[in-house]
């Protein structure tokens, strides 16, 4: 059984996929992988090991994506008008051309299987193919009185939460529509009638759940069989070995607290990492600062030749780390919030400050304040006295107790792949009819 995977993002959206590629290639399937085009490389290079898989570029540069005006200002607008189109922007871009090159990609495959970045892609090829569609979903994105999007105080009762949900589906629904028809039409599909969610409500479609039910105790009970909850998907294989002189960095002093904002562009970011730097400075910790796609730590980030001179004993920068290999040595994270950088920092047992930018880091947020094993504060709020306050309370030796009690409670990684696996092959007997 061929097996098309479709994981749209950033590295960490990728991630998930890699993990599962690998499993379904252990398990004899043939493996399709599409993913955007500045990662093509670097998937081909981590999956090598696993001839099976067919690495493909499908979709924009994500890159290019989320340094744009629309994922760096529009989306975090004030206005919820403007942070609608921008989602609905950002959702839609490239969709014909997604479409034409994922169609090409699971031409003769069995199934498709996708990620909740460009569902709507994977759920159109699936059906102009006549195949099941699997969704792979890296944070709750649908309806459910666990928890709101965006996050609401705990007092705020369940059902609230669930018209919530309701609500921002049906706007996002009007909002995408007429778009959305124009890319079901370029593929010979008549115009859907309602959003993907629904759609696959009604067909009864498996909707698994990579991450973990340590954060979202409920929602086993509240979704059942139908939405299973498999742990966070990470590869398996042993981490990327640390370059020499970062670990030989690591080894000269204290465990440091790991900066990082991954594939995001942060507002403001070198006044944001000075800010952070600064509060942990004060506080007697070293830090270890990684750039990530936006670079952050670049020279013209760092300031002259004498700042670089004061920090260099206490502040390693660093272009990208493998997270398996760096944050079991560090004492605390401070990250943007997505999620594999979350499940990486809950791993590792480090007590995490989460500074979100936008799309679902805010969820991942309140999670983990909620789990006690941190803070959370919007990264353009990250200076002064609140980041303060919130570093004391993500670096109190209490934080760091309780972010070690859920590092035990996670499923491991093997044992999260397999499940997902399982979950994907007992629903690949369905076949996927049109529905409008």
């Amino acid at each position: 059984m061929v097996s098309t995977l479709v994981f749209q993002g950033s590295r960490g959206d990728v991630e998930p996929g890699i993990a599962l590629a690998e499993e379904l290639a252990r398990r004899g399937r043939p493996i399709r992988f599409a993913v955007p085009p500045n990662v093509v490389d670097d998937v081909r290079r981590r999956l090598s090991v696993a001839p099976a898989v067919e690495v493909s570029a499908c979709g924009p540069d994500t890159s290019r994506t989320l340094a744009s005006t629309v994922a760096t200002r529009e989306i975090k607008s004030r206005n919820p008008v403007r942070r609608l189109r921008a989602a609905t922007a950002l959702a839609t871009e490239d969709g014909i051309r997604t479409r034409r090159d994922l169609l090409a990609v699971a031409d003769g495959s069995d199934v498709v299987i996708g990620s909740n970045v460009g569902q709507e892609a994977a759920l159109d090829v699936a059906e102009r193919l006549g195949v099941p569609y699997v969704p792979v979903h890296l944070c709750p994105v649908r309806p459910t009185r666990a928890v709101s999007f965006p996050p609401l105080p705990s007092r705020v009762p369940g059902p609230v939460r669930l018209a919530g949900w309701h609500a921002l589906d049906r706007a996002l629904w009007h909002a995408a529509r007429a778009t959305e028809a124009a890319h079901r039409h370029d593929l010979g599909l008549p115009a859907a009638s309602s959003s993907v969610a629904r759609r696959l409500r009604r067909l009864g479609t498996t909707e698994i759940q990579a991450y973990d039910r340590a954060l979202f105790p409920t929602l086993p009970d509240e979704w059942g069989a139908r939405r299973p909850l498999v742990g966070f998907l990470r590869p398996t294989g042993a981490p990327a070995g640390l370059d020499p002189d970062l670990a030989a960095w690591l080894s000269a002093g204290p465990a440091p607290v790991y900066v990082g904002f991954g594939s995001m562009t942060v507002p403001d970011g070198p006044a944001v990492i000075r800010a952070i730097l600064d509060e942990l400075g004060r506080r007697g910790h070293r830090a270890l600062v990684a750039g990530g796609w936006s670079r952050l730590g670049a020279d013209d980030d760092r300031g002259g030749d004498d700042a670089r001179r004061d920090v260099e004993d206490r502040v390693r920068w660093v272009d990208q780390v493998d997270h398996r290999a760096v944050l079991p040595r560090c004492t605390a994270v401070v990250h943007h919030g997505g999620a594999g950088t979350v499940a990486a920092g809950l791993r590792a047992g480090c007590p995490t400050l989460v500074c979100s930018i936008g799309a679902d880091q805010p969820l991942w947020g309140a999670r983990v304040t909620a789990l006690g094993t941190g803070a959370s504060m919007p990264a353009r709020a990250a200076h002064g006295a609140a980041l303060g306050h919130a570093l004391d309370r993500v670096l109190h030796p209490d934080t760091r107790v309780r972010a070690a009690a859920v590092a035990r409670e996670l499923v491991p990684p093997d044992v999260a792949v397999r499940a997902a696996a399982d979950a994907l092959e007992s629903a690949t007997d369905r076949r996927v009819p049109c529905l409008d």
